[in-house]
C-alpha cells in the first residue's frame, strides 16, 4: 500500500538520540539511515517531550464507537427482533445512532437487515394501472 508510512523502528530511534549527542547532523544520519531530515528531528523532539523512544501509532485516528459492549447489544437486539428497520435498531441502542452507522455494523456483523420501514413495505407491482369497469 502506497503512501502509509511506518514508524522508524526503535533500534533506529535509539542510534538517532545517540548519534546526536555525539554530535552528528541531522543531515548526516538522514544520509546514513535513508529517512529525511524531518523525520531525523521529529525523532529527537518526541524524545524531549515524551522521554520515550516507542512510536505513539497507537493513538492514531478516530476510536471506534463499536465497543463490544455494542457489539452484543446489537447482536441482541437483531437475535430478539430479526425484522426491524435500521431506524428502529438504531434508535434502541444505549444512545441513538444514525442508519447508516448500524448498517455498517450490520456489515461487520456479517448480519442481514430489514430494507423497508413500516410506511414503505415492499407491494405487489400493478400491471396496466387502475382496472376500468365496463358499462
Amino acid at each position: 500500500m502506497e503512501g502509509v508510512m511506518k514508524a522508524i523502528p526503535t533500534e533506529i530511534r535509539k542510534r538517532i538520540i545517540f548519534l546526536h549527542k555525539k554530535g552528528k547532523t541531522a543531515e548526516e544520519m538522514s544520509e546514513m539511515f535513508g529517512y529525511c531530515v524531518a523525520a531525523i528531528y521529529r525523532v529527537r523532539q518526541q524524545f524531549a517531550q515524551r522521554g520515550t523512544l516507542e512510536p505513539q501509532t497507537h493513538r492514531c485516528g478516530r476510536k471506534t464507537l463499536f465497543t463490544p459492549e455494542r457489539r452484543v447489544l446489537l447482536t441482541s437486539l437483531v437475535e430478539a427482533e430479526p425484522d426491524a428497520t435500521l431506524s428502529e435498531l438504531g434508535n434502541r441502542m444505549d444512545r441513538p445512532f444514525r442508519t447508516s452507522t448500524i448498517d455498517l455494523w450490520l456489515q461487520d456483523l456479517e448480519l442481514s437487515f430489514k430494507k423497508n420501514g413500516i410506511r414503505r413495505r415492499a407491494r405487489q407491482a400493478r400491471r396496466g394501472g387502475k382496472k376500468s369497469t365496463l358499462v
